[in-house]
């Protein structure tokens, strides 16, 4: 039934196959979901890992020279973390590399002052993101206290949402344990490893069996409601209260169902909900085998039938210790990929872990700020010019971002008049003056170069400050003269100013930015690239 439903169910049914993974029950004394339990609550803890997507290649002789190109700089990325240090929740450390064809980019990551700070080899200024500033600005001492109580008992709650779902999870059929030594972190230890593998193919009677023990587990359904009633509902009373008015005193659950019974009562609240979870799993599942019966279901697409299909695999090694504690993960996910002209026949992600000194004392690096950030909050948008600008021209960052993922690169097309073509509907089209130089519109072209622009009336004057070409450009209307970074520079016509839109000439201002211009004569069009 699930490969009638179509694509959108697949990526949530992964995530479900990843939660069915450590759901299992205990076996040969490997509880893998104590063990996750037991991770929920690390306080502290030194870690190191590192991420690779491969993609696996069939036949790339359909594929364009730049997407060869594309795929060769991509395929052999990996991210390595060789120093994870958390010391508590707000003191956080992270070194690691970026590894590609074209070398190796460090970086270093941390959590420090209420900001996340991040620094890139090559980056002009470590880049910083205000964490408070997601909070509200000057809270009042009663917004303050809710907030954290909310927060300790939303931390409280986690380890039972987790164990509930993972205590009817069920077991996968590939599913092995054995005691090893392996080293973590240079220290030899003794282990418990469960090796499982997850296939496609089992993906539909896992996920059955996972809702139906949900329905026939009503103790634990119930605690986990009541649990939630206990974190929530007193929070949201205490909330409903400051808005209350004397006029206002509508029921508490309004927004939540108009049909529950009034939250003052925890058992018949419980109940209810209860009731209704139980109502819309039972539905979802006789729906379930009511489509998979039928032939009237849609018809299943090559790719969704791989994706569910043993091509599709899931595998991962965990090991924990005596203490029950997470201390090594290797996970190995792929997924086929059915479009034969993309020239790739799968994708495979590999996740690789491991954690020490869990719950002992650990500090946390900082990165030397003392010099400024790059206040990312303080740029209205992220434009691409404007980010690779934080970085050195030399650097292997800005050659990754600029050259080998392109992530600048801007093309445009443009058709051009003459101005007796020219319908008044159209006076901000680009044209051919009468002394045959092209003119457009000064913010057409800035604007998606990303630069900005800026008008003063007063003077005539406009302004094109450009980050990625590091260029201050000021234009006055009718004059033939440009100041390009403190310099003048003549222009082939002067910039004007025609129905509120200011034009320049085309070659001057593409070339400025460091795009490249070319004519067509014969369609009377133009085309203005920058890499």
């Amino acid at each position: 039934m699930l490969r009638k439903i179509g694509i959108g169910w697949v990526a949530t049914l992964l995530v479900i196959l990843l939660i069915t993974l450590t759901g299992c029950q205990a076996i040969q004394g490997f509880d893998i979901a104590q063990a996750l339990q037991n991770s929920a609550s690390i306080k502290s803890v030194k870690a190191s890992g590192s991420m690779k997507l491969d993609f696996l290649t069939s036949s790339t002789g359909s594929l364009t020279a730049e997407e060869k190109r594309l795929l060769d700089i991509l395929k052999d990325m990996k991210v390595d973390f060789t120093n994870i240090l958390l010391q508590d929740e707000e003191h956080v450390s992270i070194e690691g590399a970026l590894s590609y064809a074209g070398g190796t980019i460090p970086f270093k990551i941390a959590v420090q002052d209420a900001m996340l700070v991040i620094h890139i080899e090559g980056a002009k200024k470590p880049i910083s993101f205000d964490l408070s500033s997601t909070k509200t600005a000057r809270p009042t001492a009663a917004t303050a206290n809710r907030d954290e109580q909310f927060t300790q008992k939303a931390k409280q709650l986690a380890p039972a949402v987790i164990k509930f779902f993972l205590n009817n999870a069920p077991n996968p059929e590939h599913f092995t344990v054995s005691s090893v030594t392996d080293m973590i972190h240079n220290e030899p230890l003794g282990l418990k490893k469960a090796h499982i593998e997850i296939y496609g193919n089992e993906i539909e009677g896992l996920l059955k069996k996972f809702l139906n023990n949900i329905l026939a587990d009503e103790k634990g359904l119930k605690e986990l409601i009541g649990q939630l009633y206990d974190v929530f509902v007193p929070l949201m009373q205490e909330q409903m209260k400051s808005l209350s008015t004397p006029n206002n005193n509508s029921n508490t659950n309004v927004f939540v169902d108009p049909n529950a019974p009034n939250f003052e009562n925890k058992t018949e609240t419980v109940e209810y909900y209860y009731t209704k979870i139980q109502e819309l799993l039972g539905k979802a599942l006789n729906d379930w085998e009511e489509q998979g019966n039928s032939p009237s279901s849609p018809k299943v697409n090559p790719q969704t039938e791989a994706l569910f299909s043993d091509k599709t695999s899931l595998k991962t090694d965990i090991m924990i210790d005596g203490d029950n504690q997470i201390r090594k993960l290797n996970l190995e996910l792929t997924l086929p990929v059915t479009d034969i002209s993309s020239g790739i026949e799968g994708v495979r992600l590999t996740l690789n872990s491991e954690l020490s000194q869990i719950n002992q004392p650990v500090t946390a690096a900082t990165i030397d700020i003392s010099k400024g950030t790059q206040d990312m909050a303080a740029m209205n948008t992220i434009k691409e010019g404007a980010f690779l600008a934080l970085f050195d021209k030399s650097s292997k960052a800005y050659s990754l971002l600029r050259k080998d993922l392109k992530i600048a690169k801007k093309e445009v097309h443009l058709l051009l008049s003459t101005p007796a073509d020219l319908h008044p509907s159209s006076a901000t089209q680009p044209f051919i003056n009468e002394e045959q130089v092209a003119m457009l519109p000064l913010r057409f072209i800035s604007e998606r170069f990303g630069a900005e622009v800026a008008w003063n009336g007063a003077k005539q004057q406009i302004t094109i400050i450009d980050a990625l070409s590091e260029k201050t450009i000021v234009m006055t209307i009718g004059s033939r003269a440009a100041i390009v970074n403190g310099t003048s520079v003549q222009m082939q016509s002067p910039a004007i100013l025609k129905n509120g839109s200011t034009f320049v000439p085309l070659r001057f201002i593409t070339e400025q930015l460091d795009g490249k211009v070319s004519f067509n004569g014969e369609t009377r069009s133009v085309t203005i690239t920058r890499e």
